[in-house]
C-alpha cells in the first residue's frame, strides 16, 4: 500500500494553518458611510442609521469593526477614490489592515455602476478584500454568484440616481416657476431662511445698494471696486473686491426682487424670469 509522504503531511497542516489564519483574518471589517447633502452631513440624519445597521450586522457576523469611515455631504456620483472617507477605506485596504467592506445599502457605495463594479473589482483584486452590504444580503463577494446580484443591484441604484435627479430638477423649476429661490449658493447680500427662500443681511446689502447708486453715478465697474478695496470691505467671497464680482451684482436680477435660472433638463433649455417671492436690496 502506497501512501503519502512525512512532505505531503506538512504541506497539508501548513494549509490548515493558513485556511485558519485566513479566516480569523475575514472576521476584519471596515464600516463605510456616505450621506449626499450638508444638510444630512450637519444633522447626522441617515449617518446615524447606517452606522447602526452596520454595527450590528458587524456584531452578528461576529466582526472585529476595526474603524468607521464616513463622507458626509458627497454626492453618490462622484467616484469612490476621489471622496476623502473612502480614501481612508482604500488606505487601510492597502494596508492590509481589513478583509470586509460593510455598507448599509450598495448605494452607499455608489450610484454609478461603472464606479461600483470598479471599486469592487479592484478590492478584491489588488486587496482581497470582501464587500457587504448589510440590508441586501445576497450582495456578498465572498460568494461565487457575487457578480450577477451585485450588477442587478448596482443598476438599481444608478436609475435611482437618475429619478432622483429628475425629482430634484423638476421640483426646482416648479419652485422657481413661482418665485421662489431654486436652489443654489445664496447671492452676497442675502442669506437662506428656514424655508429655503432669501432673506436680506443688512450689511451686505449696504454694500449692494452703494453699487447700484454708484453705477447710476455713472462710475465704472473698475472705479467701484477700486474703492471698495480701498475702504478694506470684503468681497462675498472675503477676499478683493474683482470687476467680475461687481459686474455680477449690478447683473443680478435677484437684487431687484426677480427670479431668473435657465435650467438645462432632459436635452431642453427652460428660462424662468419672473418677480420672486423675496424682498428686493434695491428698486
Amino acid at each position: 500500500m502506497v501512501t503519502g509522504s512525512r512532505r505531503l503531511g506538512r504541506l497539508r497542516a501548513r494549509n490548515k494553518i493558513q485556511t485558519e489564519a485566513k479566516a480569523a483574518a475575514a472576521t476584519r471589517a471596515v464600516g463605510y458611510l456616505r450621506v449626499s447633502t450638508d444638510e444630512q452631513a450637519a444633522t447626522g440624519h441617515g449617518l446615524e442609521s447606517q452606522e447602526k445597521a452596520v454595527r450590528a450586522f458587524a456584531e452578528s457576523q461576529d466582526y472585529d469593526l476595526v474603524e468607521m469611515v464616513s463622507d458626509p455631504g458627497i454626492s453618490g456620483a462622484t467616484r469612490p477614490a476621489d471622496r476623502p472617507g473612502f480614501g481612508r477605506a482604500l488606505e487601510l485596504a492597502a494596508a492590509g489592515a481589513f478583509d470586509v467592506l460593510l455598507v448599509a445599502k450598495i448605494d452607499r457605495l455608489s450610484r454609478d455602476i461603472r464606479h461600483a463594479m470598479t471599486t469592487v473589482s479592484d478590492l478584491a483584486e489588488q486587496h482581497e478584500v470582501a464587500f457587504r452590504s448589510v440590508t441586501e444580503s445576497v450582495i456578498d463577494t465572498s460568494n461565487p454568484m457575487w457578480r450577477t446580484f451585485f450588477a442587478i443591484f448596482a443598476g438599481m441604484a444608478e436609475n435611482e440616481r437618475f429619478v432622483i435627479r429628475d425629482r430634484t430638477a423638476g421640483g426646482r423649476m416648479a419652485k422657481a416657476g413661482k418665485g421662489g429661490f431654486a436652489g443654489g449658493q445664496a447671492p452676497y447680500g442675502y442669506t437662506k431662511d428656514l424655508e429655503g427662500g432669501l432673506r436680506i443681511v443688512p450689511e451686505q446689502a449696504r454694500i449692494v445698494r452703494r453699487i447700484f447708486q454708484e453705477r447710476r453715478r455713472k462710475r465704472t465697474l473698475h472705479a467701484i471696486a477700486d474703492s471698495l478695496n480701498a475702504e478694506g470691505i470684503p468681497s462675498p467671497r472675503g477676499g478683493r473686491w474683482a470687476v467680475s464680482t461687481v459686474s455680477y451684482v449690478t447683473d443680478n436680477p435677484k437684487y431687484r426682487g426677480a427670479i431668473e435660472y435657465l435650467f438645462r433638463w432632459n436635452g431642453s433649455e427652460t428660462h424662468v424670469l419672473q418677480p420672486g417671492s423675496h424682498e428686493a436690496i434695491v428698486p
